[in-house]
C-alpha cells in the first residue's frame, strides 16, 4: 500500500488578497511557465460493475454539496445501493460518536466491496470521463471530456494547485470525518489545466481506442460515459505533459483542503515516510480550459428585507455609477449580453413592477474604491455587483454575505422573476455568464473570487469512480 498508484459561502470583500499561512503563492513568484510540478498518477478505481442487474442510473448521484434534504430522500428511495449512502449518509436520531452517518458511510463502502456491489480494479489506470449534456443557458448540446486520475497534494503556497474561493470550517470538518471513517476519496474534485492544443484529451481517446465503455449511464437526458485507460505509454505521456502545468480547482475546495489536512495527519502517524503514500494524492477529474464543453453558469442574487429608505432611493443612487434603462423581462438577457460584448459590465435589476438594465459607466471606479484585491478581481461582474450594488447602494456589507438570511441565490432566471413577482423577495440581481478564464486569471493573481461566483455545469456525478486513501 506504499505505492501511490494504489490507491455556499465565503468571505468576500473583507478578505486579503492571499491568506494562506505560508504566503508564497502568487503563483509561486520565482517560477516561470513550465516550471510547475503537477504530479498525477494512475490508481485502481472503485466502481459499480455493469454486470449487476441494477442500472447504473439508479446508483449514481450528484455531488454531496448540491444534494438537498429532499433530493437525499429521493436518492435513498431510488436504490438501496445509491452512492448517497456513502457521500451524504442520512443522520439518524439515535446517532452518537460510535454509530453515526460517517460510520454508516464506511459500513456501506466496505460491505459493498465485500459483496461485489462495488469492485476495485486489480491494476492501476486512469479513466476518461465523457459528459454529453444540454446546456440550460442556450439549449444546445455539448460534450465535456475529463481525466480521472490521482493528483499529488500540494499546499496552495507552492503555486501548483490554485484555489479561487474561500472555504468554511464546518464543511471541512464534515468531509474530514467522512475521510477518517471511509479512508477513501468517495467522489472526485474538479480541476482545470492549460492545454490549448487538446493533447491530453487526444491521448485519452486514443487510449480508449474504440473499446466498450467501462461505465455508461443516462440521467435526465445527460450521458455519463467512462473508459479505463491503462496503456503505460499514454499514461506516461500525460504525466509528462502535466508535470509542467498548474491545476486550478474549479470545484471541491473543501475536499482538497481536507485531503491536505488528512495527508499531514497520516504522515505524522507514519513517521513522515520518504516514499510517496496513497494519501499524498487526491481523486480529481481534470479538464482543459479550452474544452468546448466547459460551461460556467451565472448565479443570480435574490434580496429581501431591504431597508425602506434604501429601496426607495435605489433608482436614484444606482445612477451615480450606472446607466439605467427600463426593459421588458424577455429582452433582459440579450440586452445584457450585447453590452458585455462591447466590453462593459451589465446587470439586470428585477423589482416588483419593473425590470431595469444597468451598465457600469467606468470600471475605473473599482480602482478607487477597492484597495485589497487584484486588478483581475476588480474586473469581475460579481465583484462589481458586490461592491457597487450590494454594499454601496443596498447597504449589505460583504462580510455579511456569508451569514445574512436576506440573500439567496438561484441559477434559474425564471425562478428569479417568480420569486420577486410573488413577493418572497423584493429584488433580484441578474448576472451574465462568468467565464473559466476569469477563474484562471484571478487565481493566478493569488486572489479569490466573491462567494457564489461560479457554477461549472454540469457537475461531476458521484459513484462513477472512487479511490482508497
Amino acid at each position: 500500500m506504499n505505492n501511490p498508484t494504489w490507491g455556499i459561502i465565503a468571505k468576500a470583500q473583507g478578505t486579503s488578497k492571499w491568506t494562506e499561512n505560508s504566503t508564497v503563492h502568487p503563483a509561486a513568484q520565482s517560477k516561470g511557465p513550465g516550471q510547475y510540478m503537477a504530479e498525477i498518477s494512475p490508481f485502481p478505481g472503485i466502481y459499480y460493475p455493469q454486470t449487476k442487474t441494477e442500472p447504473l442510473e439508479k446508483v449514481i448521484a450528484p455531488p454531496y454539496d448540491v444534494i438537498s434534504s429532499r433530493l437525499q430522500e429521493a436518492l435513498y428511495s431510488e436504490s438501496s445501493h445509491n452512492v448517497v449512502r456513502i457521500i451524504l449518509n442520512r443522520e439518524e436520531q439515535q446517532d452518537d460518536e460510535i454509530t453515526n452517518c460517517y460510520t454508516r458511510s464506511a459500513g456501506y463502502l466496505n460491505s459493498w466491496l465485500a459483496d461485489g456491489t462495488l469492485v476495485e480494479d486489480e491494476s492501476s489506470a486512469v479513466y476518461l470521463y465523457r459528459q454529453e449534456f444540454l446546456n440550460p443557458g442556450d439549449g444546445q448540446r455539448y460534450v465535456r471530456s475529463g481525466l480521472f486520475c490521482a493528483l499529488k497534494l500540494e499546499p496552495y503556497s507552492a503555486g501548483v494547485v490554485l484555489p479561487h474561493e474561500e472555504t468554511r470550517r464546518k464543511a471541512r470538518e464534515d468531509r474530514m470525518r467522512l475521510m477518517h471513517a471511509t479512508k477513501a476519496n468517495s467522489e472526485p474534485i474538479y480541476g482545470l489545466y492549460e492545454d490549448p492544443d487538446g493533447q491530453v484529451v487526444r491521448s485519452l481517446y486514443s487510449g480508449a481506442g474504440g473499446t466498450e465503455p467501462l461505465l455508461a449511464a443516462e440521467v435526465d437526458g445527460d450521458r455519463h460515459i467512462v473508459w479505463r485507460v491503462n496503456d503505460s505509454d499514454i499514461i506516461q505521456s500525460i504525466q509528462s505533459f502535466l508535470s509542467g502545468k498548474r491545476v486550478w480547482i474549479a470545484d471541491g475546495h473543501h475536499r482538497y483542503e481536507t485531503a491536505l489536512e488528512y495527508r499531514d495527519e497520516r504522515r505524522a502517524q507514519d513517521g513522515n515516510p520518504d516514499e510517496a503514500q496513497v494519501y499524498d494524492y487526491i481523486l480529481i477529474v481534470l479538464s482543459a480550459f479550452c474544452d468546448p464543453g466547459l460551461i460556467v453558469l451565472p448565479t443570480h442574487r435574490l434580496i429581501k428585507n431591504i431597508r425602506v429608505d434604501l429601496l426607495e432611493s435605489f433608482n436614484d443612487n444606482i445612477r451615480k455609477e450606472f446607466d439605467v434603462r427600463r426593459v421588458e423581462k424577455n429582452e433582459l438577457t440579450e440586452a445584457m449580453k450585447a453590452i458585455a460584448g462591447d466590453g462593459r459590465h451589465a446587470f439586470g435589476v428585477v423589482a416588483k413592477n419593473e425590470v431595469s438594465l444597468i451598465a457600469l459607466r467606468d470600471v475605473g471606479v473599482m480602482e478607487k474604491l477597492v484597495i485589497n484585491h487584484s486588478p483581475e478581481w476588480k474586473q469581475l461582474d460579481v465583484s462589481i455587483l458586490q461592491k457597487l450594488v450590494l454594499e454601496d447602494t443596498l447597504g449589505i456589507p460583504a462580510l455579511e454575505l456569508a451569514t445574512t438570511p436576506d440573500i439567496a441565490y438561484t441559477r434559474e432566471l425564471t425562478e428569479a422573476f417568480e420569486l420577486v413577482e410573488n413577493g418572497e423577495f423584493e429584488m433580484a440581481l441578474i448576472l451574465n455568464n462568468p467565464s473559466a478564464d476569469e477563474v484562471r486569471q484571478v487565481a493566478a493573481a493569488g486572489d479569490k473570487m466573491p462567494p457564489k461566483s461560479t457554477f461549472f455545469y454540469p457537475k461531476l456525478w458521484s459513484g462513477l469512480i472512487m479511490r482508497r486513501v
